[in-house]
């Protein structure tokens, strides 16, 4: 009886440390975002997309129920800032017109810290989660001078966009921010979009080609983990915690049943798959055991650190 009631004061516990967060501010890209392409302040009952930062701001996790989006061209009143499709600043100029003006740098400089945009003003105490990445990597995965090199120096546009959201991570602690969720790029190479598109290549070049991609994702990550050292070096008051989405790919991928999936090499729209109908995206299912990873590092955080 003893050994339960030490376990479930432990349990109670562990939920009221992550709960002490009150308010969430998201940057990022299309696993961030709840739908900020095309909402308005004249929109105000639009269904928002469960993505796994709604789902961690949820009743059974944070419990933040004023979470929602921004907006793009006006403010929306919400701080999910994050945009589908959106980098950083560093592959800007390489993408679509569709993207131009999303990366972020835009969502943190140029909308968050902006008050003529963000009439609420900044979230000192808030949680500030970035996820970002993934589509840098692949947009210049597929540039000409990449292709032509066979993707030699790949790798080292991943240290590139990683010192982008450093430099963004940075203004955020001048700004006065205090706690961030920084989330490391998954190997993109194991999507079955990756893996289906680059087989029309054919076999020994698709190969090729998804090593230098997981090889640029592992470079991206590495100097992400040098980039915390630095930054809570120069920010005493900065505290970032790693979302090792990486490990948690790799993890689900080696035991996909544990996660309560039957499939994580194809995608269909159901909760056995880990990837959705595109094979890039996650499912609901995927989104929620995303979600519940995070809740439980800042639940671990939040006990490490007796607060």
């Amino acid at each position: 009886m003893r050994t339960f009631s030490l376990l479930l004061f432990f349990a109670l516990a562990s939920v009221g440390y992550a709960a002490t967060y009150t308010e969430l501010v998201a940057f990022g890209d299309s696993l961030s975002d709840m739908g900020n392409r095309g909402l308005a302040p004249n929109k105000p009952d639009v269904k928002f997309r469960q993505t796994w930062v709604a789902q961690l701001a949820g009743p059974a996790m944070l419990n933040i129920p004023a979470f929602k989006p921004s907006g793009i061209t006006a403010y929306y009143g919400g701080t999910d800032y994050a945009v589908g499709g959106a980098g950083t600043e560093h592959t800007a100029k390489m993408g679509s017109s569709r993207n131009s003006g999303q990366n972020l740098t835009q969502q943190i400089s140029k909308r968050y810290l902006n008050p003529a945009f963000n009439t609420d003003g900044l979230k000192k105490t808030a949680l500030h989660v970035i996820v970002i990445g993934a589509n840098d990597l692949m947009l210049a995965s597929v540039a000409p001078e990449q292709l032509l090199a066979q993707w030699a120096e790949l790798d080292k546009t991943g240290v590139s966009v990683a010192r982008s959201t450093e430099g963004q991570i940075q203004a955020l602690a001048s700004a006065g921010v205090t706690r961030v969720l920084w989330g490391n790029v998954f190997d993109i190479a194991q999507t079955p979009s990756v893996v289906s598109k680059s087989s029309l290549m054919g076999a020994s070049i698709s190969a090729a080609y998804r090593t230098a991609l997981t090889k640029a994702v592992i470079a991206h990550n590495a100097e992400m983990d040098a980039a915390i050292v630095r930054l809570e070096k120069a920010n005493p008051a900065l505290r970032i915690m790693k979302l090792d989405l990486f490990a948690e790919l790799n993890d689900i991928v080696a035991a996909p049943s544990k996660y309560g999936f039957t499939d994580v090499t194809s995608g269909a729209n159901d909760s056995g798959h880990l990837f959705s109908a595109d094979g890039l995206h996650p499912t609901t299912q995927g989104h929620k055991v995303l979600a519940e990873y995070a809740f439980h590092i800042l639940t671990a955080s939040r006990a490490q650190q007796g607060r």
